[in-house]
């Protein structure tokens, strides 16, 4: 069996590799930041963690620190798990000790799939429905587009911008009228080169993920969300296997054999409400947080990404999953609650859960076909510790202090 070390311990996907990998008898090491509360830390399948400089402070930092551990532990097999570390680790890939493989795609199609701008583009000439997106780098480019429909949606051409000082994290807003929309993206504009503004797309969240080889997408799985942490749009807290539709899985190979994508792989898309047509949103080309339901339904990703690095086997085409799994993070659900019960804000034209339906359903602890992703495969103190965690930072937050709300003129 072979050494692994998985980086961002903090993620779900990492949680999901080290038990995946540590079942199948590998030694699983995790890596953390050491800013981060790592969960994947705690599985009886980690063989032992150790934390790192934070990559996107010190960058150079977090590769040498990476690379000395590689060699001191006689790693097989290196995987990170976010855009945190995949491309620091990209930068020095020729640098690691002989004989310790390194799970990345090629670099020029990871830096293309991260460009959500870039993706789109591709998406638009492949004839994938996209949403409208402006890229704007300027209040000038801003004030020619004069015929948005709002809300609209500003968010970050990247999910991590890398300059020569490190990385900075991208972000999503809404605007719902032009004031706002001009405050937000000059503001954005400050800090970063340039911002997307798309269209709003009503609809369910889909995702669509497989391992990319030469010739085609293999082993697709597809799933639908049902809960986002964020109900205005973010991860997902619960997710449920469907069936794979034709559309989604010729629009994600055309796209990422396009890319000259290669390894694993994930691609967003909304159905629209009105329509029921798949729209694309963006590629996530490294594994996904939701890894955890795929091995539930049938397809042990982490598997055969070890096997294509180490063995150089390539996947079957395809594995008849299980549909209607569900997989549910109970500390994302709980988060979801809180968000839930913060409201509606102002304005959102989507969807949005109501407080007493959000909190029967969250109360339901089992029905047939549900699992947990905290606590999956009798590894029960990652989820514990995440909680624990979740409550300490809660309770040691500091209170907002009361005063008088401002005035418009005030503010």
């Amino acid at each position: 069996m072979s050494r692994i070390l998985i980086l961002d311990g903090h993620s779900c996907a990492a949680l999901a590799f080290t038990r995946s990998l540590g079942r199948a008898g590998h030694e699983v090491f995790v890596g953390l930041d050491r800013n981060s509360f790592a969960t994947a830390s705690f599985s009886r399948y980690c063989r032992r963690s150790f934390r790192y400089s934070p990559a996107p402070e010190q960058p150079e930092a977090f590769a040498k620190e990476i690379i000395s551990f590689c060699a001191q532990e006689k790693i097989d097999l290196l995987i990170p798990m976010t855009d945190w570390t995949m491309v620091p680790v990209s930068h020095v890939r020729d640098r690691f000790p002989v004989g310790c493989a390194v799970a990345l795609p090629p670099e020029r199609a990871m830096v293309a799939a991260s460009d959500k701008f870039q993706t789109v583009e591709l998406a638009r000439s492949l004839g994938i429905p996209v949403p409208r997106t402006e890229l704007v780098s300027s209040a000038a480019d801003l004030e020619r587009l004069t015929d948005l429909s709002f809300p609209v949606v500003i968010k970050d051409r990247y999910s991590i911008r890398w300059t020569d000082q490190g990385g900075v994290a991208g972000t999503v807003r809404y605007a719902y009228n032009r004031d706002e929309l001009v405050r937000i993206v000059n503001a954005r504009l400050e800090e970063v080169q340039d911002v997307l503004l798309q269209e709003f797309v009503r609809g369910a969240g889909l995702g669509l993920a497989g391992f990319v080889a030469p010739d085609q997408l293999r082993i697709p799985f597809e799933w639908q969300r049902i809960r986002e942490i964020n109900p205005c749009g973010s991860a997902s807290s619960a997710r449920r296997s469907v069936m794979l539709q034709d559309d989604t899985l010729q629009y994600s190979e055309k796209l990422l054999l396009a890319l000259g994508f290669r390894g694993l792989a994930m691609v967003e898309f909304k159905r629209e409400a009105k329509t029921g047509r798949a729209v694309f949103m963006e590629v996530n080309g490294r594994p996904w947080g939701s890894m955890q339901l795929s091995i539930f339904s049938g397809i042990d990703f982490p598997k055969f990404l070890s096997q294509s690095v180490l063995q150089n086997e390539i996947p079957p085409e395809h594995i008849n999953y299980k549909t209607g799994i569900t997989c549910r993070w109970l500390l994302g659900d709980l988060v979801h609650l809180t968000n839930v019960m913060a409201g509606r804000p102002r304005g959102w034209p989507g969807e949005f859960p109501g407080l007493i339906s959000t909190a029967l359903k969250l109360a339901v602890p089992w029905y047939p076909g549900l699992r947990y992703e905290d606590f999956a495969g009798g590894d029960m103190k990652p989820g514990v510790a995440a909680l624990k965690n979740w409550f300490r930072q809660r309770r040691l937050k500091p209170k907002p202090v009361v005063t008088r709300a401002k005035s418009v003129a005030e503010s």
